[in-house]
C-alpha cells in the first residue's frame, strides 16, 4: 500500500513478522543513541546522568511498541539487561547500570512470580543471569591478586550482583550450577598461588635489608603472617559465597611454607646463634681500620624495636616491685629521715632501667628521648600504685574496725555514759593515739618526692623535653586524645538524715561511678554531720565524654551502706576546654546539695607531663594522709574547745551542776534498763564535785585549767609524732593541727557563712574573752619562744588575723556592720582580678623547684575576708538575712563575670588559628542508672 492510498487521519499499525527480533534492534539503537549523546562535548562532565541510560522519548517509543508488538514486561527487563550486560563487556558502561537493569528485573519479579512468566522468557533470563555470573565471577578472580592487603570495597560490586544471581535459582535452570563449582574452584586456586607468591616476596624483601642476621627476618615473618591473617579475617568474617574463605585459604599455604623454610634455616641459626663480636664492636673495628670505609647499617633502626619491648616488658613488671617492696617492709624507721625499706627498694628497681638506658649510649637523640619518656610513663604508674597501696594500709590503722561495738554494755557503763552527756549534752570523744608505723608512712611519701626529684635530674627530663619539642614525631598511627579530669569533692550542705530525725546526724561518704556502675573514686567518711566538707581530689582519664554518678553515702557499721541521694556530672571535654576550675553545685536527688570543682587538662606523651602526673599522686597521698592526722585529732579538740565546755567555765557561784537532777532526767530509761524500782534513793553527789563558788573574775590558771585534757593529749601525741616523723612530717602536721584549732575557735565565735538566719547566739564578753585567751594559750604553745613545731610565720597566718579580726567587730552595732561589709564589698569590688587564673596543671608539679614556685605565687596572693567575717557577724544578728542574700548574689556576680571574663579570652585565643571552628554539641544525654551491687562495701 502506497502513501497515496493511506486517508488522512487514518491510524496505522505496523507488526513485524519476528516483534521481540525487532524490538530488541530498536532497543539497542535507543541505547547507542543516547550513549552517544552522553559522551558528546556538549553535555557536561559535572551533569548528572541516569544510570538507565535511556532517554524519555525512546522510553516512550519503546513502551508505544511493546505495547502494539504484544511483547510482555518480563522479556523488555532480560532484553535491556541482556543489552546492558553487552556493552559493560564492551566498557561502554560503567558497572553501575548493572545494578540499575537488575533492578528491573526484581521489579517485574516482584509484579509477576517467576513460575507465571512465560518459559522462554525463563530460559532467556537464565541464560543472561549465567554469562553476567560468569563475567563477575572473572572480575572477582583477577581482584584476589590483592591478596593479603584486600580490601572488601573491591570486591563488594562484584559481589552483589554475583548473590543476587545466586539468589534467584535460575543458575541450576540452566544447569550453569556445575560450572560455577568449577570456576569457585578456579578462585581458590588462585588465593592460594597469590598467597604463596606473597610469601615469598616478602621473605625476600626481609631477608635482602642490609645488615639483618639469619633469624631476623624469620621472627618479623611472623609478624608479617599474623597481620595478614587478622587484617584478612576482620575484613572477611564470613567466606565469600559461602565457599571462598579468604582466611583460611590464605594460611592453609602461608603457614607450611613458613615452616618448611624455618626448618631449611635450622643450621644457619644455629651457626648465627653462637657468641660472637657483638655489631657495635664490629663496626667500631671498621671504622678504626677502614676510616674511608662505609658499611650501611643502622644499629639505631635495627635494635630500636628490641628496646621497645624491653621497655614493655619493664613496664610490667613494676606492678611486682611496688608489691614485692611493700610486703617485705615492716614501716620501721630507717635512719634520720624516718622513712623504711620500702620506698628505698622500690627507687632502686626504678633507678636500674634508667641507669640501663644510659650506659646505651644511644646514638640517635631523638629516640633516646623517646625511650627515657616511655620509661618515665612507667615511673609514674609505679608511683600511682605505691601510693594506692600505702595508704590502704595507712586508713587500715587510723580506723581500726571496732570488735566489740555488738557486746552489750555494762550498767556501770551505761551510768556513766548518761552522766557525760547530762554533763556535756553530747557524747564524749575518746582521744585518738597514733601509732609509729603511721608516722613512718607519711614519712615515706615524703621520702619518695625527694627520690622522685633527684630521678628527674638523673634523668634531665627538662632537656628530654626540650629534645622532643625541637624534632616533633611523626606518628606511625593517630591515637585518641585524651584528657586528665582533676574532680575535687568540697563539701555536701542541707543532707537529711534517712529516719527524718531533726536530731539524727550522718556518717558520709561520696563514690564517684561510671555509666556502668564501675566505681572510680571514693573519699574518706566524715562523721555526726549533715554539712560534711572533704576537700578529696581525684583524676579521672578520659577519651570520650563520661558521665560519673556522685552518690552520697550513709556508712553503716553492718550491712549495706545507705544511699542519701545522688547527683550526675558529665566529664565532656569539649565543655571544660577553657582549662579553669570550674565551681558545680549540684542539686542531689532527695535533698541537699554538693559541690564539685572540676578542671581539665590534656594528657600529653611528655616526661615533664608523667612526672608532673607522679608528684601530684604523691601530694594527693600526703594531703590525705595529713587531713586524716587532722581528722582523728579534730573531735577530741572541738570538744575541748565547746561552748559547753566555756559555759561550764562560766557557771558562777550556786550554779554547779546538780548531778542528782541529771541522773533523775534518765531514771526512767535507767530503771527499764536495770529494772529497780521507781523509790530507789538516788545517787549522792561526790564531795570532789559538789559546787564551788567561783570570784567573778576568772584567773588565767583557771581559764588554762579548762583546756588541760587538750593540753595533755597534746603532749602524749606530741612525743609520738616528734619521734618518728621527719622534721618537714612533723611541721607539716602540726601546723595543719594550728590551722584547725583556728578554723575551731572561729566556729566558737560566728557561725558559717549563709544567707539563712542562723540559731547560734553570740558569746558574751566574758565568753569572748575566754576564747582569746584560749587562744593566746595554744598558740604560745605551738610557738614555744621558737622552740615549738610550728613556726611563728605559719601561726600568725592570714587565718589567725581574720580570728583576732573578729573580736574587732564582735560588738558592733548592726547598722555599723552592715555599713562595713558594703564598704569592703565596693573595695574588694575595686581590687578585684580581671582574670581568673587556670586552674593548677601537671606541669607546675613536675619536680620540687616547681612546686615551691607554685607555693610561693599562692602565699603573694592577698587574702581579703573582713567581708566575710562581718556578714558571718551578722548571721547571728535579726532581720540580716536579706541583707546577707544581696551581699552574697554580689560575690557570685563577680565571679560568674571573672570566669566569663576567662572563657571569652580563652575562645578568643582558640579561635585565633581558624575562625570556622564547629559548635560545641550537646552534652550526651544522662545514661540509665546502673545496678549497684548489694552490700557495697567502703
Amino acid at each position: 500500500m502506497g502513501d497515496d492510498e493511506i486517508s488522512v487521519g487514518h491510524n496505522f499499525t505496523y507488526i513485524p513478522s519476528n516483534p521481540k527480533k525487532y524490538y530488541r534492534r530498536l532497543l539497542e539503537h535507543c541505547l547507542l543513541t543516547d550513549l552517544e549523546i552522553m559522551l558528546s562535548p556538549e553535555v557536561d562532565d559535572n551533569d548528572e546522568v541516569s544510570l538507565g541510560i535511556l532517554s524519555a522519548p525512546h522510553l516512550d517509543l519503546l513502551n508505544e511498541c511493546a505495547l502494539r508488538w504484544r511483547i510482555g514486561h518480563p522479556y523488555r527487563a532480560v532484553c535491556f539487561l541482556d543489552l546492558v550486560k553487552q556493552f559493560y563487556e564492551r566498557q561502554d558502561i560503567p558497572m553501575e547500570c548493572i545494578p540499575e537493569a537488575l533492578s528491573h528485573i526484581s521489579k517485574v519479579m516482584t509484579d509477576m512470580e517467576l513460575e507465571h512468566w512465560p518459559a522462554q522468557d525463563c530460559d532467556y533470563l537464565a541464560n543472561v543471569f549465567g554469562g553476567l555470573f560468569n563475567t563477575f565471577l572473572s572480575s572477582l578472580y583477577h581482584a584476589m591478586d590483592g591478596i593479603p592487603n584486600l580490601k572488601p570495597s573491591e570486591v563488594e560490586p562484584f559481589l552483589a550482583v554475583l548473590e543476587q544471581i545466586r539468589d534467584s535459582g535460575l543458575l541450576e535452570r540452566s544447569g550453569f550450577d556445575m560450572d560455577v563449582n568449577a570456576r569457585l574452584a578456579d578462585v581458590q586456586a588462585q588465593v592460594r598461588q597469590v598467597a604463596m607468591h606473597w610469601h615469598t616476596l616478602k621473605l625476600q624483601e626481609l631477608q635482602s635489608a642490609p645488615g639483618v642476621n639469619r633469624a631476623l627476618p624469620l621472627l618479623l615473618m611472623t609478624d608479617e603472617l599474623e597481620k595478614a591473617a587478622k587484617q584478612l579475617d576482620k575484613r572477611f568474617p564470613e567466606p565469600i559465597l559461602g565457599q571462598l574463605d579468604l582466611v583460611s585459604l590464605t594460611v592453609e599455604v602461608t603457614v607450611p611454607q613458613f615452616i618448611q623454610e624455618v626448618q631449611a634455616s635450622q643450621k644457619r641459626l644455629f651457626e648465627s646463634s653462637m657468641n660472637g663480636p657483638t655489631p657495635d664492636t664490629l663496626l667500631g673495628m671498621f671504622k678504626a681500620f677502614c676510616p674511608e670505609g662505609h658499611i650501611d647499617f643502622d644499629m639505631n633502626v635495627f635494635f630500636e624495636p628490641y628496646v621497645r619491648q624491653w621497655l614493655m616488658n619493664t613496664d610490667s613488671k613494676t606492678g611486682q616491685w611496688v608489691e614485692a617492696a611493700i610486703a617485705a617492709d615492716k614501716f620501721q624507721a630507717e635512719g634520720t629521715e624516718g622513712h623504711s625499706s620500702s620506698i628505698v627498694d622500690l627507687f632502686d628497681s626504678l633507678r636500674s632501667p634508667i641507669e640501663f638506658l644510659q650506659d646505651l649510649e644511644w646514638e640517635d637523640e631523638y629516640q633516646d628521648a623517646r625511650f627515657f619518656t616511655a620509661l618515665s610513663k612507667t615511673i609514674s604508674k609505679a608511683i600511682e600504685q605505691y601510693c594506692r597501696n600505702v595508704e590502704g594500709l595507712f586508713l587500715t590503722e587510723m580506723f581500726p574496725r571496732p570488735s566489740d561495738y555488738l557486746q552489750p554494755q555494762k550498767s556501770s557503763a551505761w551510768l556513766e555514759k548518761a552522766r557525760q552527756l547530762a554533763i556535756t549534752g553530747e557524747k564524749k570523744v575518746e582521744p585518738f593515739n597514733f601509732l609509729p608505723e603511721s608516722c613512718v608512712k607519711l614519712n615515706n611519701v615524703e621520702a619518695a618526692r625527694k627520690l622522685l626529684d633527684n630521678m628527674y635530674n638523673q634523668m634531665q627530663a627538662d632537656k628530654i623535653a626540650e629534645v622532643l619539642k625541637r624534632s616533633p614525631p611523626v606518628p606511625s598511627k593517630t591515637e585518641q586524645e585524651r584528657f586528665l579530669f582533676s574532680v575535687k569533692i568540697v563539701i555536701a550542705e542541707g543532707l537529711v538524715p534517712l529516719d527524718s530525725s531533726p536530731s539524727s546526724k550522718l556518717d558520709t561518704f561520696i563514690t564517684l561511678s561510671n555509666e556502668e556502675g564501675v566505681r572510680l573514686a571514693k573519699t574518706r567518711t566524715i562523721y555526726e554531720t549533715l554539712n560534711p566538707r572533704w576537700d578529696e581530689t581525684f583524676d579521672i582519664s578520659v577519651d570520650k565524654p563520661l558521665w560519673l554518678m556522685v552518690s552520697v553515702r550513709d556508712r553503716a557499721l553492718v550491712g549495706k551502706h545507705d544511699t542519701v541521694g545522688r547527683a550526675y556530672l558529665c566529664l565532656d571535654p569539649r565543655r571544660f576546654g577553657d582549662f579553669l576550675a570550674h565551681d558545680l553545685w549540684m542539686d542531689l536527688d532527695s535533698q541537699g546539695r554538693v559541690l564539685v570543682r572540676v578542671s581539665m587538662e590534656g594528657e600529653k606523651d611528655d616526661i615533664q607531663f608523667y612526672f608532673g602526673r607522679g608528684f601530684r599522686s604523691l601530694k594527693r597521698a600526703e594531703a590525705d594522709m595529713l587531713r586524716i592526722f587532722i581528722d582523728k585529732m579534730s573531735p577530741f579538740i572541738q570538744q575541748c574547745l565547746s561552748r559547753s565546755v566555756l559555759k561550764t567555765l562560766l557557771k558562777g557561784a550556786g550554779s554547779g551542776l546538780d548531778y542528782n537532777k541529771a541522773i533523775s532526767n534518765v531514771q526512767a530509761l535507767w530503771g527499764s534498763a536495770i529494772k529497780n524500782s521507781s523509790n530507789e534513793v538516788q545517787i549522792p553527789l561526790p564531795s570532789a564535785e559538789k559546787p564551788r563558788v567561783r570570784p567573778d573574775e576568772l584567773t588565767d590558771a583557771e581559764i588554762e585549767e579548762a583546756i588541760l585534757p587538750l593540753f595533755d593529749y597534746f603532749d602524749a601525741n606530741l612525743q609520738t609524732l616528734n619521734t618518728y616523723l621527719s622534721d618537714l612530717a612533723k611541721e607539716m602536721v602540726m601546723t595543719r593541727v594550728w590551722k584547725e584549732i583556728l578554723t575551731i575557735i572561729e566556729g566558737l565565735l560566728i557561725p558559717p557563712l549563709s544567707d539563712i538566719s542562723s540559731d547560734m547566739k553570740p558569746l558574751s564578753d566574758k565568753e569572748v574573752d575566754v576564747v582569746f585567751k584560749w587562744l593566746k594559750f595554744l598558740r604560745d604553745y605551738f610557738y614555744a619562744g621558737g622552740e615549738g613545731p610550728v613556726p611563728l610565720e605559719a601561726i600568725q597566718n592570714q587565718k589567725y588575723r581574720d580570728v583576732v579580726s573578729i573580736r574587732l567587730y564582735y560588738d558592733w552595732h548592726t547598722d555599723a556592720l552592715m555599713e562595713e561589709c558594703v564598704r569592703m564589698m565596693q573595695q574588694s569590688l575595686r581590687s578585684a582580678p580581671t582574670m581568673k587564673k587556670r586552674a593548677k596543671s601537671v606541669y607546675q608539679q613536675r619536680n620540687l623547684g616547681t612546686i615551691k614556685e607554685r607555693k610561693k605565687e599562692k602565699r603573694d596572693e592577698k587574702e581579703v575576708s573582713n567581708g566575710e567575717t562581718i556578714m558571718r557577724i551578722l548571721r547571728m544578728r535579726p532581720g540580716t538575712s536579706d541583707f546577707i542574700a544581696q551581699q552574697l548574689q554580689i560575690m557570685t556576680a563577680m565571679q560568674a563575670e571573672q570566669e566569663q571574663r576567662a572563657k571569652e579570652l580563652e575562645q578568643r585565643k582558640l579561635k585565633r588559628p581558624s575562625n570556622n571552628r564547629p559548635a560545641v554539641p550537646a552534652v550526651p544525654a544522662i545514661p540509665p542508672l546502673p545496678t549497684i551491687p548489694q552490700g557495697e562495701g567502703a
